[in-house]
Parts: structure tokens; C-alpha cells; sequence
């Protein structure tokens, strides 16, 4: 079997391998179906152009080196537009399409009647590598933003090594006279050395794209872990998460910390009178005001239900009282619409502060409920503070 078959078969097995890849991870997982369409069409257009190039009596020389090279440009346009889907960034289908159909034309109409091939070789690296340096200027921040800087680096390294790879080919194409050690060695060994490298920049451009598609649904998974679904609110997992960390932090640093219990006076009514769905309109605009109203420090959470938990870290009671009735009052001062009807809404709220590293955080939920039982059975529509353990105690 000579050289040229077995690096016929790696290609396709390797492209064979990232088109299907992006195939299944966008038809059946899902994985930004989108974006993964334009991907599985730029590693098919990769494998085709190489094949071409591995298969010399498959048609005139010049049309096929030019088709590949055509591809090849495509493939890096479609990889860049797949890049602007899955990041949404501002599209730019347009230009990309006026652009294809030019080099095409350019290649196939103009430079093969001409005998122009080292031109269209050329005209086409230059395309590769100006689309590879457009995708670095456009993907590095976001992926920083969304992943960190390290997955951000990855990507632009690998789009700068095709781009220098897609430079030096079209010099060596405008400067044949000059000393390129690459133009005198055999025939063969250049089809191997193109194969492999553009075999390898494929697959680890499909690995850093798979790489950054898998983390952001693992990022996906772990936000609806700690968030409420409806509300898009921490939930009570997550809540109670931070409510240790900050029982753990007042019995190592003595610092205080303040926690409200509140719950949406009569939601019973409202389910029963107008439907779930105004349920669930009310719950997401409380949770809306709440949110609006807290300080960045603090982390509001559906705690169950109409119940919703509100940690106000390095807050002592003066200062968790003011934010407790702040909070009240955003929600009361005016109803919820829902569709013709204004629904009338408040809250009633248990305070506890915890300023004893003796107490557990059990004691303390508990004393907030006990407080938050109080302002229902008040009256509601209020804030009541918890007594401490010792005032409680006390006989009256």
C-alpha cells in the first residue's frame, strides 16, 4: 500500500470522526445544535479538500488543489461563523457569504482557465488566516468572561497556529524563487507533512471547541443545581450552603450575620382565586423586587414554596432591620398585575441576627421561624425580630 493510501485513510478517519462527533453532539444531545452544524460542515470540508489533494487521478491537477484550497477557506469561514452562534456575537452571514462566493468564483472561474494556481492558493491562505485572526479578536473576551482566561488562550493559540500555517503557505506560493526548503523536498513527503498537520490542527481545533461546548453545559448544570427554576433565585440547597460558610466564618472571626424568613402573605388565595399560573407570576415578581432591592452582599433564595430566605452577611440587627422593612415595602407598595386584575401582595418576615458562635445554625432557623409564625399571627404584613435564646428563656 503506497504513503498516499494510508494518509488517505487517516483523513478519513479522522474527519469522519470530528464530523460525526459534532453530528451527534448537535442532532441528538443537543450540544448548541446550532453552532455544532456549522462545525460538523468546516471538519467536512477540511476532509474533503484533503481527500482531493490525496487523490491525483481523480481529476485536472489545478482544479482539484484549487477546490481544496476553496474548501479549506470555507472551512474556516464556517468554523468562525459557528464561533459568533455558540458566543452569540454580531453576525456577519452576509459578508461571509458574499466572501465564499467570491473565492470560489475567483478559483474556479478565473484561476483554473487561467493556469493561476499559486494565485488562488495564495488568495485562499490569505482568507484562512485573515478569518482565523478575525475569530481570536472576537472570541478572546468573551470566552474569558464566560470560562476563564485559560480556555480563552487555548482558542486563540490554536486559530494564530493556522493562521501562521495558512501565511507561510500562501508566501511560498507569491515567492516561489525564493529559498523554501519545503518546495525542494519530493512530492510525497510535502502531501505527508500537509496531511498530518492539517490532520492534527483539525482535531485539536475540534477538541478546544468540544472542550468549551462541554463546559458550558456543565456550567448549565451546576447554575440549575443551586438556582430555582422559576424564580432563577438560589435555591434552598444553595442557601443553606451559605449559611453554613457563614456560621463557620462568626465562630472562627467573630462576625455577625443577619438572616430574614419570609413568606408571601395569603398565596393560598391567589392559587385558589386566580390559578396557578398567577401563583407563579407572583412568586416571580416578589422574587424580581427582592433581588432589585438587596445589596450586591447579600443572596436572596426560594426557601420552599411562597418561602424565600434572605442572608444579609456583616449585618447586625439595627442594620438587618432597616433592610428587612426596605424589602417589605418594595413589595407591598404597589400590586402585581395579572392579565386585567391588580394583585395585592405582602410579605411577613422572621429576623434573627447571629452574633453568638455558640449558636447552631439549627437554633437560629429556628428562632427565625418562630419570629416569622409571630408576624403571621400578628397581623401580617410586617417584620418581627427573633429574641435571643436567653430573653426567650426568661419568664415573663
Amino acid at each position: 500500500m503506497e504513503t498516499r493510501h494510508l494518509l488517505l485513510a487517516f483523513v478519513l478517519l479522522s474527519h469522519t470522526l470530528t464530523t460525526g462527533m459534532w453530528w451527534m453532539g448537535g442532532t441528538w444531545m443537543g450540544l448548541s445544535s446550532r453552532a455544532a452544524r456549522y462545525w460538523l460542515i468546516a471538519s467536512l470540508g477540511n476532509g474533503v479538500g484533503l481527500c482531493l489533494i490525496l487523490l491525483p487521478g481523480s481529476g485536472p491537477a489545478e482544479l482539484r488543489i484549487l477546490t481544496a484550497c476553496s474548501l479549506a477557506a470555507l472551512a474556516a469561514i464556517w468554523m468562525r461563523q459557528g464561533l459568533q452562534v455558540f458566543l452569540k456575537l454580531p453576525r456577519t452571514e452576509a459578508r461571509h457569504l458574499a466572501l465564499s462566493m467570491a473565492l470560489m468564483g475567483f478559483n474556479i472561474l478565473v484561476c483554473v482557465p487561467l493556469g493561476w494556481q499559486a494565485a488562488g492558493v495564495a488568495v485562499s491562505a490569505g482568507v484562512v488566516a485573515a478569518a482565523m485572526l478575525l475569530s481570536v479578536r472576537e472570541v478572546y473576551h468573551p470566552l474569558k468572561r464566560e470560562f476563564n482566561r485559560g480556555t480563552a488562550w487555548a482558542a486563540s493559540l490554536m486559530f494564530c497556529v493556522i493562521a501562521l500555517c495558512a501565511i507561510v503557505t500562501g508566501l511560498s506560493q507569491l515567492g516561489p524563487n525564493w529559498p523554501w526548503p519545503w518546495l525542494d523536498s519530493p512530492l510525497e513527503t510535502r502531501q505527508f507533512v500537509l496531511s498530518f498537520v492539517s490532520v492534527t490542527l483539525s482535531i485539536l481545533t475540534s477538541f478546544v471547541l468540544g472542550y468549551i461546548v462541554v463546559m458550558r453545559l456543565v456550567g448549565r448544570l451546576e447554575h440549575l443545581s443551586l438556582h430555582d427554576g422559576l424564580t432563577g433565585l438560589l435555591n434552598r440547597r444553595a442557601i443553606e450552603a451559605m449559611l453554613a460558610r457563614e456560621t463557620q466564618r462568626l465562630e472562627r472571626f467573630n462576625q455577625p450575620f443577619s438572616i430574614l424568613l419570609i413568606d408571601i402573605d395569603h398565596f393560598k388565595h391567589v392559587n385558589d382565586q386566580l390559578g396557578h399560573p398567577a401563583g407563579d407570576q407572583v412568586l416571580m415578581e416578589v422574587a424580581r423586587r427582592l433581588q432589585a432591592e438587596a445589596r450586591e452582599v447579600d443572596h436572596v433564595a426560594r426557601y420552599g414554596g411562597e418561602e424565600f430566605c434572605v442572608l444579609l452577611p456583616h449585618t447586625e440587627h439595627e442594620g438587618a432591620l432597616q433592610a428587612a422593612e426596605r424589602l417589605r415595602e418594595s413589595v407591598c407598595e404597589r400590586p402585581i398585575a395579572w392579565g386585567t386584575v391588580n394583585v395585592p401582595v405582602t410579605i411577613s418576615m422572621g429576623l434573627v441576627c447571629a452574633d453568638n458562635p455558640q449558636e447552631t445554625l439549627q437554633s437560629l432557623l429556628r428562632r427565625a421561624d418562630a419570629a416569622l409564625y409571630q408576624a403571621k399571627e400578628g397581623g401580617r404584613n410586617m417584620v418581627v425580630s427573633a429574641p435571643t435564646p436567653n430573653e426567650a428563656a426568661a419568664p415573663h
